[in-house]
């Protein structure tokens, strides 16, 4: 078996999507599978759609995510394209360049070689004339599409023009996908269409059918939408007599409504799930079960990396389209942060709570991470978890603390009991502040949970907080003593109210 290699071909139009996040992930497994190589190649012929950073944002995305690449942009290539930056990655490769602007030359060549032997030729047609071409097809109710006019002209190349590929004109084909199965085209309906531009940059169709075969790619994995397309590309290979990879018409991610997923179901771009507390392993694991399936009856859904790898499959890939669910991610992801080490979890967490504005205190935040990873499905619940931990003063929601029985003079028995109980407690651990407050439903012959809820609030300013004996064990005695005093000092004021 000839060495796998696989591609993902983005353009720098924006940010990372969801569904293009899949194809790479899968191009990326079987390349890993197989110990083959996994490019990155930039397509960046549509130059008017172009957004500046949009390379630095894909790299940094994918290098998030844990994705590797073994060739793609050096940093040569970069600067040729203005989009060098400090720190970026050194990757060049064998085939290079990776950044389709940089190749043109290439594409001019191989659309000469076409028009050599009859498989192209130019076309100098301006866009008035198509339009009206258009327009007139449209009148008598056919398909529109270029006529062929300069087919047989022989158009000089001084002219300005586009160069064409010659359609035949009847001509059956049949692809055999490697997750569609056999796909037949009886007649096909594509038109006579453009390979280069006037500005002699190529078309996606005859770039990426250059660059896949200069670039060695055996497996082609793209969304199904190319699939239309497909007849050319076959027919590219074979008027210049290149071998064909094997293509993977990968079906689209759908939201729960059946829909191809946007921004209306939800966060779609990788950044916005990374800004939204997600861990990258999580998303990793999430996105790679959206149409693939490890095996018949197979009930596991996390998997390590190195699983993926080891299992990935192209025969595993389903023809149907794949739901988002983001709840399920939402499920994995709380998955994923509670396996995390304490040390790692502190870690993860703190970019989250200095974005917050907080200033954390890692003596306090130690003592509560094992119960605060236990409690949170994001890391961006954390900072509001634990904000009252580094922070001098907060802001209590006293009225929560008044449910059935609790009024503020009741509030205020139950703190002044609190204050004494904990101010007798000798080593301020969670295991004997527990055994100090729990005898208060004794004493007051209520539930714990409401009579804990008003030293919570008083504590911690809040109703959701970690535990509350682990909290007030992080907090500290002094700070844990000083909060009851200032409840009790409020309380009178709000009962006057």
């Amino acid at each position: 078996m000839k060495e796998v290699r696989t591609r993902f071909a983005p353009s720098p139009t924006g940010f990372l999507h969801v569904g293009s996040v899949r194809t790479t992930i899968f191009a990326w497994l079987l390349a890993r599978h197989f110990g083959g190589k996994f490019l990155l190649r930039v397509e960046d012929t549509d130059q008017e759609r172009l957004v500046p950073g949009a390379i630095r944002a894909l790299l940094e995305d994918l290098a998030w995510m844990g994705i590797d690449v073994d060739e793609g942009p050096s940093r040569k290539d970069l600067e040729m394209v203005g989009e060098l930056w400090e720190g970026a990655p050194e990757i060049g490769g064998p085939y290079g360049p990776y950044i389709q602007s940089l190749r043109r030359v290439r594409y001019q060549e191989v659309a000469e070689e076409l028009i050599r032997c009859g498989a192209a030729y130019r076309c100098d047609c301006t866009p008035e004339m198509l339009e009206r071409e258009r327009l007139e097809q449209m009148a008598r109710k056919e398909l529109p599409g270029y006529s062929g006019y300069c087919r047989d002209r022989n158009v000089p190349a001084s002219a300005k023009h586009v160069v064409r590929f010659r359609m035949p004109l009847k001509r059956s084909l049949t692809l055999m996908d490697a997750v569609k199965g056999r796909v037949t085209w009886d007649n096909i309906s594509l038109r006579d269409m453009v390979l280069l531009k006037s500005d002699g940059l190529p078309t996606y169709h005859l770039a990426v059918v250059v660059d896949d075969h200069d670039m060695k790619i055996s497996h082609v994995m793209r969304a199904d939408e190319w699939l239309a397309t497909a007849p050319l590309h076959i027919l590219l290979y074979e008027a210049l007599g290149w071998e064909m990879p094997v293509f993977a018409h990968l079906p689209n991610v759908m939201g729960n409504d059946g829909k191809k997923l946007s921004k209306r179901h939800g966060a779609t771009h990788v950044s916005l799930f990374r800004e939204g507390g997600y861990l990258p392993e999580a998303l990793l694991n999430f996105v790679s079960l959206i149409g693939w399936a490890p095996g018949e009856g197979e009930e596991q859904e996390v998997f390590s990396r190195d699983e993926l790898i080891k299992r990935f499959s192209l025969e595993r890939v389903n023809n149907a389209g794949g739901i988002f669910d983001y709840s399920k991610l939402n499920w994995m992801n709380g998955v994923y942060i509670r396996n995390l080490s304490n040390e790692e979890f502190v870690k993860r967490a703190l970019p989250f709570i200095e974005k917050a504005g907080l200033t954390p205190r890692l003596d306090r935040f130690n003592k509560v991470s094992a119960v605060v990873k236990e409690r949170v499905r994001l890391m961006t619940e954390v900072p509001e978890m634990v904000a009252f931990l580094f922070t001098d003063k907060i802001e209590r929601d006293l009225p929560a603390m008044f449910q059935k029985g609790i009024d503020a003079a009741k509030a205020r028995e139950i703190l002044l009991s609190a204050e004494k109980r904990l101010e007798a407690v000798q080593n301020f651990v969670a295991h004997d502040l527990e055994a100090a407050l729990r005898p208060l439903e004794q004493e007051f012959s209520m539930k714990l949970g409401p009579l804990f809820g008003v030293v919570r609030i008083a504590v911690t300013g809040k109703k959701v907080t970690p535990p509350l004996f682990e909290s007030l064990e992080a907090l500290g005695r002094d700070d844990t003593m000083k909060r009851i005093r200032e409840t009790l000092e409020a309380l009178p004021s709000l009962q006057a109210a």
